[in-house]
Order: C-alpha cells, then structure tokens, then sequence
C-alpha cells in the first residue's frame, strides 16, 4: 500500500526532496500548497492563481484530481490527462520552463522518533551529624568525702527528692536525645542507601533511553538518506548502465563453416513439406539461411574504455542448456558475430568486444576499441571496503530487465504497435528505432541486502530476465555488486557477484581506475585495446 510519495523537485539548478503522506497533496504558489512553487520556476507567461496539481491517494496509488490546464504539463513525454495514475519514477515536466517533478511511492517506513535529552535532577547528600559523649570521673579526696557527707547530712530530704527529681530528668532527657539521635542517624543512613540505590537505576534507565534515541536517530538519517538514494544515482549514473545485445551463430568443426537452416521443400503441387527453419539438424552446405541467436543483457562503464558485465550476456551459449545440446548434436562451435551497447541519450550503438572471463564467477570484461565515442558517459564507482556489515542495508539495482519488452510497455499501445510494426523485424532493428527516439532508458529498483555470502550478495530489487549484469548500488553511491540470477521462489532472494572479484578481474585485464588524469589514461587504454585478442580466464 502507497504509505506516501516522494517528489524529487528540479528547476534548473535548484534541486530538492519532499517526503509526503497527506491523502491529497496540493502544488502550487500560495501559502496552503503542500509543496509551494516559485513564480520564477513557471512559464514567463503564466499568471499564477494558487493551486497548479493536486493528487489524491486511492487504490493503492496516486493519481491526479486537477491541474491548471493552462500550462503545458507533459506526463513521461506525453499531455497529461485528469485521473493519471502516478508510478515509481514517473515524470511532470512543466514546458516552457525547467521545472520537473518525479516521483516515488513509499510502501512503508519505519517509525522515526525525533532527537531530545533527558534530565535528571541532582540529588544532595547530607552528611550525619554524628555525637560524641565523653566520660569523666573524679578521685573523692578523703577530706573531701567527708565534707559531702556533712552536707548530705545538713540537706533536707525535700531538697533531696527534688534533686533527686532533677537528675532523672535530666539523665532520662539526655537519654531520650541520645536515643532521637541515633534514630535519627540511622534512617539517614538509610534513606542514603535508598537514594544511592535510586540514582543507579535511575542513571541506568537514562544510558537505555539515550542509547535508543541514539539508534532512532540513526535510522531517522538512514531512511532520510534511502529516500533520496534513487533520484541521486539516477541522475549521477543513469546513463552509464547500458542495454547489451547481440547475436551468435555455429561453425562447423574442422571446417569453421557457419552451420545452415536446411533450404525449404516442396512438393509437385508447390506446397511446402520441409520448413528450412525447423529442420534439425543444420549442415554447413546449402544455401539455407543461417542460424543465427539474438540475445540482450545489461552492463556498466567503469573507465578507460571497460564494460563490466555477466560472462553467461557476454558468451550466452553458456548458459543455455538447450544450446549446448544442440551444439553437441550439430557438431558446431559458437562464435560470437557482434556485441553492441545501448547507453541512454545516445542515438547510435557502441561495439563492443568480449576481452576475459572469470572462471568461477559470472563476470565479463568487455572493451570499446575507440573511447571516444564513449566521451560523456559516466564511469560508474566501484567500492573498495569490506561488504561484512551491509546485511539488511538498502541498496539500488539499475538495469534493463526484460529487455526491449519493458521499454515498449511503458509506451502509449497505439506507440508500441507502431515501433513494432516498423521495426520489428529483428532486436537489432528494434533497439536501433528505440535508440534513435531516446526511449533507451534503465529501470530503477530499491530492496535491501536478505543474506550475505563470501561470493555472493542476497537482496530483494526486483529484476528479470535481461537485467543480468546489472551494477548494485550501496548506500554510499558505489557499486558493491553485480546481478547475475534471480531466485524465483523468492523475490528476496536475488543475487550478485561481490565488486571485488570484478576489480580483480579488471586489473587483470589492464583497467586502471578513472582518475583526474583521465583523458591521457583512456588513450592509453584504447592503444592498447586495438591489439589485444579474445581470452578466457
């Protein structure tokens, strides 16, 4: 369910994120827009007049209840209509001016609690007072006994019992405050003893409740930093994740002839009783067509004229088990006839060549003879620290899932059937008409690392068919991976090939990392590209 959407602003080179869960969000100029535009950011021709798009949530989705038909908006290239649902990195462009919003849906987000202290008062111990009593005695003298004696003697018994009174009064109050004192003394004591207690278990509670602030505001910075994760690589690195297509055929053994469709048959009456193209098994003679095997996949820019990719979209035979089959039953040997790269905003193809291959992980190194025609593409990063504590991380996969089908999908119908009509008779001709009206475009999925093993990364970014080779982002914006199967009993459980064997890969096969001195290390490589041959690792 559409918990709320996030709309990724851009107006020249102001560039921002909002993050909403209103049932209905307004866009506009005045002050109660949800999102609040510039005069400046609309059409010099436009009069504002408060609210410009307003979206209500329902069914799961978003969709648009008015906008001011006044402006031009374009919906992913196309009008926009009243009650268009909005989708996973649809567009609204604004003509006339640079202003363009996209967005994302957000199924569910964790509970975010805001920063704070807590403040314990400090308590005051008093010191006991402690009392001290002294005992003294005094030696009688002989005289002196004799003297009290008398005197005791001259007392009248009535004075006697009053001083007798007197001193048991006395004794029985010093008594008394002897015993007040001592109480007393004992239930400060006492109450130290409680409030010491107290102030330790109050002082624990304290270490938990910051401790978990502590955490929240972490997980506040990571779902801030999840949310703006997909329009920020969408924009930096976009355009260096290509769509590979190309095609294979079979040689004859020995001979290095290409393997032939056996010629169509008919009979007397001119009806057909072989079709060339289904007969098993193919001959190097003949004048039937050739058999030849399209296939597409999805690789990445990583400098200095290199590709990175699957070896299974570089060498498809591999891994296709009715391929092998047949190339047993025929007798052939695959042989790769072209390999091209499709990279978003690029009218025309680039070659590409198959240079080394892992041989226990399904990596592939290719290479561009010429980088120049590569100049403007992005070198995507690759990281370099440990992937130990990625486990439940989020991370970003783009790539081309599906292949030339997804990218027609998102095509009007009436599009599709036109672009597959003029330009369906093989992939390299549909992919060249997609090419040429700028429809080659990546599609973008989030999902968060599932399990983690020492040559293999679990995560749940959908993907498809088509979408090996595909790089894996990690929150830091570098790519810790690249996608190679999908698990489909488990849509948590697709996988990829740690970066790290690429890069060791790489360096074997003479890439050096981009650096500020690029431009003289790419024509380097690309001199020593054209005399390099196909190899296996």
């Amino acid at each position: 369910m559409a918990n709320g959407l996030v709309i990724h602003i851009s107006a020249g080179d102001d560039r921002h994120t909002e993050a909403l869960s209103q049932d209905t969000i307004l866009i506009g100029t005045d002050e109660d827009s949800h999102i609040r535009l510039r005069a400046s950011h609309l059409p010099n021709d436009y009069a504002p007049n408060g609210t410009v798009l307003e979206l209500m949530r329902g069914n799961n989705s978003f969709r648009v209840k008015h906008f001011d038909q006044n402006l031009n908006i374009a919906h992913n290239d196309e009008p926009l209509e009243m009650g268009a649902r909005i989708i996973d990195g649809d567009f609204l462009r604004f003509a006339d001016s640079g202003l363009s919003l996209q967005f994302f849906l957000v199924r569910s987000l964790p509970m975010v609690m805001g920063g704070g202290q807590s403040q314990v008062a400090p308590f005051i111990e008093n010191a006991a007072i402690e009392s001290v009593a002294t005992a003294r005695r005094d030696d009688a003298k002989v005289f002196l006994r004799e003297f009290t004696r008398e005197l005791i003697r001259e007392i009248s018994p009535l004075t006697k019992i009053i001083s007798l009174l007197l001193v048991t009064f006395l004794i029985s109050g010093i008594l008394y405050i002897g015993f007040a004192l001592y109480t007393e003394v004992r239930r400060t004591r006492q109450a130290n003893e409680e409030q010491k207690t107290l102030i330790t278990q109050l002082q624990k509670q304290l270490d938990e409740t910051q401790k978990k602030i502590q955490e929240a505001n972490e997980k506040n910075i990571e779902v801030q930093s999840a949310l703006s994760l997909v329009p920020r690589l969408i924009e930096k690195y976009a355009k260096g994740v290509c769509l590979i297509s190309g095609s294979y055929y079979f040689v004859e053994s020995g001979t290095g002839r290409p393997l032939r469709y056996a010629e169509t048959q008919y009979n007397e009456n001119g009806e057909i009783i072989q079709n060339g193209e289904d007969a098993i098994p193919m001959t190097a003679g003949g004048n039937g067509a050739i058999a030849e095997y399209e296939f597409v996949g999805t690789g990445f820019y990583v400098g200095n004229g290199y590709l990175l990719t699957n070896k299974h979209v570089a060498q498809p035979w591999l891994g296709d088990e009715n391929v092998t089959q047949m190339a047993k039953l025929v007798k052939g040997v695959p042989r790769l006839k072209q390999l091209y790269a499709y990279f978003p905003g690029r009218a025309e193809p680039v070659t590409i060549k198959f240079k080394v291959s892992a041989q226990q992980d399904d990596i592939a190194v290719c290479y561009v003879d010429d980088i120049t025609k590569l100049e403007g593409v992005p070198a995507l990063p690759l990281s370099q620290a440990d992937i130990a504590s990625i486990s439940g991380r989020n991370v970003v996969l783009i790539g081309y899932p599906n292949g030339p089908d997804r990218i027609l999908a998102m095509r009007d119908d009436d599009e599709a059937k036109v672009i597959r009509s003029r330009c369906g008779a093989s992939l390299e001709t549909l992919l060249h008409c997609l090419s040429t009206k700028n429809r080659i475009q990546p599609l973008t999925t989030p999902g968060i690392v599932t399990d983690l093993d020492p040559r293999r990364i679990a995560h749940s970014a959908e993907t498809a068919q088509g979408g090996s080779g595909a790089p894996l982002f990690g929150q830091t914006e570098e790519v810790i991976g690249i996608s190679f199967a999908i698990f489909t009993e488990n849509k948590a459980s697709n996988f990829a090939v740690p970066i790290r064997f690429a890069i060791t890969l790489l360096q074997k096969a003479g890439w050096k990392p981009p650096s500020a001195d690029n431009n003289s290390q790419e024509a380097t490589a690309s001199n020593q590209n054209k005399g390099v041959t196909t190899t296996t690792n």
